[in-house]
């Protein structure tokens, strides 16, 4: 039978999946309470007796769960980036709000490079008709992904783990960053990458994937404009976040051949039917980067330590606010 918590134990909401080893190790420290993907509706209710709260992408965390509950101190985000939480609000309220980046910065990278060659070379399509009997190996000429120019806008934890994965492919990657400094083109230089400004980027990759984090500047980054300065026969590839392309402008490129082809782990709905569903031009999954048993036994760990640690009053790594 499990032990009765002290009535002072703290109380850990977990609003979205967490590793099974992560759930027990809560379970056995704090009075936890587990409400997966709740309706929006329901989360300040869920949120307003509660000492911690774990959330990933799945739910959003408005202001309104901080002016409520003064009992709260910790959100942990088991995952990378904060968009989906007002952190202005967790500030003013004195809430810790942290996140774990770099647990799932290889899987997520992987996935990268795992959707680019596939469309590359348009793999997902010729499975599908040749699981209908279709065989139409002429049909399926792609493209070569080695010595090609690839361009990573953004060069954090995944960007740079993409850059090292595909240094067997590619000796010509070019990256375009928030904050260029000659410092930091120095410090690209010395592993094999050119900084560039963002045009210069797209006009001059042959494939580009989009690794930076959604922020009021990088919303709606690459749009119309943006799309129509790639190289035509171009690829992109976004596992950030959906917003920051905007996604009526890349349906018509796609479908004008403006580009030639798309990996998208990330939408602007998630969890609804896609716009791309009908291209044959556009390989789609449902923001699976995280999603491998490797990340998401490590994101557990550090979530539970650094939980752990920000509940006894000390600063846990990866911290926000």
């Amino acid at each position: 039978m499990t032990p009765l918590k002290d009535l002072t134990c703290p109380r850990v909401l977990v609003l979205d999946p967490v590793h099974d080893d992560a759930l027990e190790r809560l379970r056995s420290i704090y009075d936890v309470r587990v409400r997966l993907r709740p309706p929006q509706e329901e989360v300040i209710d869920l949120a307003s007796d509660v000492d911690a709260i774990i959330v990933r992408s799945g739910v959003r965390l408005p202001a309104e769960v901080f002016t409520r509950n003064p009992r709260l101190r910790v959100v942990a985000r088991a995952g990378s980036g904060v968009d989906n939480i007002d952190v202005e609000a967790a500030r003013a309220a004195g809430v810790q709000v942290f996140n774990v980046p770099g647990g799932s910065a290889g899987a997520v990278a992987e996935l990268a490079v795992g959707l680019l060659l596939a469309v590359m070379r348009r793999i997902s399509v010729a499975d599908r008709q040749l699981r209908k009997g279709v065989w139409n190996k002429t049909a399926f000429e792609g493209d070569e992904l080695a010595g090609k120019t690839l361009g990573l806008i953004g060069f954090g934890n995944i960007g740079s783990r993409i850059a090292r994965i595909t240094s067997g492919f590619t000796p010509h990657v070019l990256t375009a960053v928030a904050n260029p400094s000659e410092a930091r083109r120095i410090e690209l230089a010395d592993r094999g990458v050119h900084l560039v400004d963002l045009p210069t980027l797209l006009a001059d990759s042959d494939a580009i994937c989009v690794v930076v984090p959604l922020t009021a500047q990088t919303r709606g980054l690459i749009g119309a404009k943006e799309l129509a300065a790639m190289r035509p026969g171009a690829y992109l590839v976004n596992v950030s976040r959906g917003e920051v392309v905007d996604e009526l402008a890349l349906v018509s490129a796609l479908r004008d051949g403006v580009i030639a082809g798309a990996g998208l782990d990330v939408h602007n709905a998630e969890g609804s039917s896609s716009p791309f569903a009908d291209l044959d031009n556009v390989l789609l999954t449902p923001h699976i980067g995280a999603m491998s048993a490797d990340a998401q036994r490590a994101i557990g760990e550090i979530v539970v330590d650094s939980l752990t640690a920000a509940l006894a009053g000390e600063d846990a790594a990866n911290r926000v606010c």
